[in-house]
């Protein structure tokens, strides 16, 4: 029942666990080191965040982690316990015992902390929260696919009474990994620390989920829009062009193609070469400048979002907080936003919109590229999207992936025969001076801005296309 992607999801989760604890516990032990040589007290540390009273609450909290610039929602604190004194000490000890006994040994000192332990502090809750945050997204894309008590017998299999709950996952999952990295995920995994991961374990993981609501009626007029136009299947870019071109053209594409309705007729029924590779054109172009016209439709619902801001979310995407987003962010916050795609379309779209062309990673500027401006005052906005700004943000993504896909096939179906570039360009080429400009391309009867749209693609021709250029367009 499980598929080897849902398998790879919950291998995914303990290997980023394994991985987020021991970077967490070498934060844990530069810590304590600054502590011992500054004179300072994890005492007195705790007694700053907690401003001389015997607790931290969640406010303390809350501000301290603004003042560090780390991101957070109340989900993510409400998974690891801070109030008490003993709290903030299991938080911050390193679990390594000759730290803890180099500690203790000059445990007689009370400074205040200065602003490098505070920073460390700051990277050692960072962490935390980061741990979670990823297992909250995998488990989030995992809730998805499966109902919660699938999914708890599949992370809970029956094993004999001499091997424990969670050696007998890892065994399903064929994760062959070492003692210590067993032990780095219990200790965050283990919540009643009960040396097993049992069904009790994570369903306290499961009570900070939030599936998505059935009630889509406030998502607003664009939502309804998109889903009367995904359910009507606009454009059927899979079947044969020649059996469709008629029925796509009347019944989605009714802006433009009033004008070409006697002219399609006509050409169904020529089995002309030349006029079915100018008509498969013309609709790519009429297709990409539709997909961009919705684009623009849903940044403007997403920009007005009062909960929105661009930063926001360059940081919901940058699961790491490295400052920049890369494949594995990308996979992972399309798994939690249920979004199933490919890692060659991923790389496709960090490529497409990244100023430097890199297939790895987009920085912020790049980022920029893909999201609109926020219309609200909200630059410094720290909290978590709403339902119906995260699901317009789902939407958005969804679309970027749909022009990535189409643009992909259809430029493969056209070009799979070189005769077909030919016929195109020597059609629109009026001239025949082996180079196409914006007012060859009026023999189209297509939009100036679907027109410019193209020739913005060729970067290095902005206001002619030669012939070499035009090729390499569909190869």
């Amino acid at each position: 029942m499980f598929s080897n992607q849902s398998k790879n999801t919950i291998v995914h989760l303990i290997k980023d666990v394994v991985k987020g604890e021991k970077e967490l516990e070498n934060l844990k032990q530069s810590l304590i080191l600054q502590i011992t040589d500054n004179n300072v007290s994890y005492q007195t540390c705790f007694l700053h965040l907690a401003y001389e009273k015997d607790r931290i609450t969640r406010n303390d909290l809350e501000i301290f982690l603004q003042s560090q610039q780390i991101r957070f929602d109340q989900r993510e604190i409400s998974m690891f316990k801070y109030t008490t004194y003993q709290d903030f000490l299991d938080l911050m000890l390193p679990n390594n015992q000759i730290f803890l006994k180099q500690y203790q040994q000059k445990q007689m000192n009370y400074n205040n902390p200065n602003s490098d332990i505070l920073n460390i502090i700051g990277k050692v809750l960072g962490k935390n929260i980061e741990i979670i945050r990823k297992i909250q997204a995998y488990l989030d894309a995992l809730i998805l696919r499966f109902d919660k008590s699938t999914l708890l017998n599949y992370l809970c299999p029956k094993s004999d009474k001499n091997i424990p709950i969670f050696l007998q996952l890892l065994k399903n999952l064929d994760l062959d990994i070492s003692f210590e990295d067993i032990i780095c995920a219990m200790r965050r995994l283990d919540k009643d620390q009960d040396s097993d991961v049992n069904r009790f374990d994570w369903e306290e993981f499961f009570k900070c989920l939030k599936p998505p609501k059935s009630n889509q009626t406030s998502i607003g007029n664009l939502q309804k829009q998109i889903n009367k136009q995904q359910s009507s299947k606009s454009i059927n870019r899979s079947e044969s062009r020649q059996k469709t071109d008629q029925e796509n053209i009347n019944s989605n594409r009714n802006v433009h193609f009033s004008t070409m309705k006697s002219s399609t007729k006509s050409l169904k029924k020529s089995s002309s070469i030349m006029e079915e590779s100018i008509l498969e054109f013309q609709l790519h172009l009429l297709t990409i400048g539709k997909l961009y016209e919705e684009l623009d439709q849903i940044k403007l619902e997403l920009s007005s979002r009062g909960d929105y801001s661009i930063s926001q979310v360059f940081q919901f995407f940058d699961l790491d907080v490295d400052g920049s987003i890369g494949l594995q962010d990308l996979k992972l916050v399309f798994l939690q936003l249920g979004i199933d795609v490919n890692d060659f379309i991923i790389r496709q779209l960090i490529h497409n919109y990244s100023s430097h062309h890199s297939q790895t990673q987009w920085n912020l500027i790049d980022f920029k590229c893909l999201f609109p401006e926020t219309k609200q005052n909200l630059n410094n906005y720290i909290g978590a999207f709403s339902y119906e700004t995260k699901k317009i943000i789902k939407i958005l993504i969804q679309k970027y992936l749909e022009l990535i896909r189409y643009k992909k096939e259809s430029t493969h179906q056209l070009g799979q025969d070189m005769k077909n570039i030919d016929i195109i360009f020597n059609f629109i080429d009026l001239d025949q001076d082996g180079i196409i400009t914006q007012d060859d391309f009026k023999v189209l009867d297509i939009k100036g801005k679907h027109i410019l749209l193209f020739f913005q693609q060729f970067q290095d021709y902005p206001y002619q296309i030669t012939y070499n250029q035009f090729q390499k367009y569909f190869i």
